[in-house]
């Protein structure tokens, strides 16, 4: 996926500002110290200090544009990137011609697509440069302790060479343990599941009993098993965070002016070094922990937003398809051919209800329609999960040429969701996910104001997506109804009979007409089609959810 316009520059431009920046900010610190040590010293140089004076300030105003500029530009940078890959992802998934198979297809990225694209955005942002800036203040920091004095400056950094080599023992240490001890521990509590042998499952004579007992013995089988795989992993857990606390021990300020103040003792009284010269290692040497801490951070967030980036890449292009395959009774894999659905005559305005006897059924009838429909007429709120990213307001007037937040408003009040999102502290305005959790139910309403907000020529609604709310598919229906082919599928009594009704069983159309002609006296549909108590019609006045807190419409569901 190739940088959106304007990001390689903006990037390029914040490194090199960075490195100004960096620059500038360690060279007045130097300054300082250089003023320091020549008036600590017998005769010092009037002229000479003056010079480091200018060069501070000079530097300061220098680097502190630098910063400002740099911050600015990659801020930009970042922002084009999430924005770039947002389009991206959107793009791909209103392009996806089934829910199923994508949802399908996110498992497999093993992946939420909105952390990633935070994670690539602030790679491209702030992980680069900062990183960056950081390895040039400790690089040019350790350059001038050498500078003052070699011995000294290895005397400085040898608590956090000994912290580093700490840590670094101990971590390989535990990954490997890990790697070859992790997989027997875990194998240990598979090995204790209840079995019972093949004579007891089918002689029902005390079945119950013997089950019961082989069960008790797994328990406390699981019992000791569980205990030993827990002190098995708080041990290896405790060596690896007590290496950790090790090596901050040593990167500490206090450490390091431990070190200075014992090798500076040493060398000034071997007349090595002299008492003007500790200052610098006083002062850089305590600080030398802050970039390299802010290196290891910046080394990990560049590596999350380069991983974050590849599967964003694969799952935009649609490069990387679902292909899992359920397991049979025997292990081997194996997928039945879904039977094809029904060939549907859609009306040129108004309601098609769809009733299937089962819910693949349902999905067969849904995927016909995706796959006979071109994508840019149709619009769908299916069984699955919406994917809702970015700011609510812009979510729900995506699909519109314009940007109207009253017509998203609109089509939240009839959806069923405007008073929910009026109660997030930012309203319309507030990201999805991040300031606004969102429930199944909320997030398929959502869906559904997104296809309100706009205008489609063939809307498909499915009821299953709206567990326990009929009333939301008959407001929905009753406002598309005059301005699309609304078709509504349904595995039981429809939420709307008005219109044109029909019954497809295995593939097949086994029955059409109307509501009253499907229901009357002997039709072997009217189990099937009869509401519990009685017909609603998308034409009868309905009060739309609002979505409250409390109400059914915001319990969370089974999915």
């Amino acid at each position: 996926m190739s940088a959106p316009t304007g990001t390689v520059w903006r990037a390029r431009t914040a490194l090199v500002l960075e490195a100004v920046g960096a620059v500038a900010t360690v060279g007045p610190v130097l300054a300082v110290i250089e003023v320091c040590r020549e008036l600590l010293d017998g005769d010092p140089d009037g002229g000479r200090i003056g010079r480091l004076v200018l060069v501070v300030a000079a530097a300061a105003v220098a680097g502190l544009a630098a910063q400002l500029m740099g911050r600015v530009l990659s801020k930009e940078a970042g922002a084009r990137t999430q924005e770039a890959l947002l389009r991206a992802v959107t793009g791909r998934l209103r392009g996806a011609r089934a829910a199923r198979p994508l949802h399908a297809a996110w498992k497999e990225h093993g992946t939420t697509l909105g952390r990633d694209i935070v994670s690539t955005g602030v790679m491209v942002g702030r992980a680069g440069s900062e990183l960056l800036s950081a390895c040039l203040v400790f690089a040019l920091s350790i350059g001038y302790l050498f500078w003052v004095d070699w011995l000294m400056a290895l005397i400085t950094l040898a608590p956090i060479l000994i912290g580093f080599g700490v840590f670094g023992f101990i971590s390989a240490r535990f990954f490997r343990e890990m790697a070859s001890d992790y997989a027997a521990s875990i194998s240990g509590i598979d090995e204790v599941r209840p079995t019972v042998g093949l004579p007891d499952r089918v002689n029902p004579a005390g079945t119950r009993a013997r089950t019961a007992a082989a069960t008790r013995r797994s328990a406390a089988r699981l019992a000791d098993v569980t205990d030993r795989f827990s002190e098995f992993f708080l041990v290896r857990i405790g060596s690896l965070l007590g290496g950790r606390a090790l090596a901050e021990i040593a990167f500490s300020p206090l450490t390091v002016l431990v070190f200075v103040l014992f090798g500076g003792t040493l060398l000034t009284r071997s007349q090595w070094l002299d008492p003007a010269d500790l200052i610098p290692f006083l002062l850089v040497g305590a600080g030398l922990a802050a970039p390299l801490l802010a290196i290891t951070y910046f080394v990990e967030e560049l590596g999350e937003g380069k991983k974050a980036a590849a599967r964003l890449g694969r799952f935009a292009s649609g490069a990387a398809a679902a292909t899992g395959t359920p397991d049979t009774a025997d292990g081997a894999a194996a997928q039945a051919e879904p039977v094809p659905g029904p060939a549907l005559e859609l009306p040129e305005r108004g309601v098609l209800t769809v009733v299937a006897t089962t819910d693949a059924g349902a999905d067969s009838v849904i995927d016909r329609l995706l796959a006979d429909t071109p994508a840019e007429r149709l619009a769908a709120v299916e069984v699955d999960p919406a994917v809702v990213i970015g700011p609510i307001g812009a979510y729900l007037t995506a699909d519109r040429t314009d940007t109207d937040a009253a017509a998203a408003e609109r089509a939240a009040r009839t959806a069923g969701c405007h008073d929910t999102i009026a109660a997030l502290p930012r309203g319309y305005a507030a990201i999805a996910g991040a300031e606004a959790p969102q429930s199944y139910p909320e997030l398929q309403r959502l869906a559904l104001a997104r296809l309100l907000a706009a205008d489609h020529e063939v809307v498909l609604l499915d009821e299953r997506a709206f567990p326990g709310s009929p009333d939301t598919v008959r407001a929905a229906v009753a406002d598309l109804r005059d301005r699309a082919t609304v078709v509504v599928v349904a595995t039981g009594p429809p939420a709307v009979v008005d219109g044109a009704l029909v019954v497809t069983e295995a593939g097949k159309v086994v029955a059409s007409g109307s509501y009253d002609e499907l229901t009357g006296p002997g039709s072997p549909y009217a189990g099937l089609l009869a509401p519990v108590g009685g017909p609603r019609r998308a034409a009868d006045p309905v009060a739309p959810s609002t979505g409250s807190a409390g109400s059914p419409a915001l319990q969370e569901v089974p999915r």
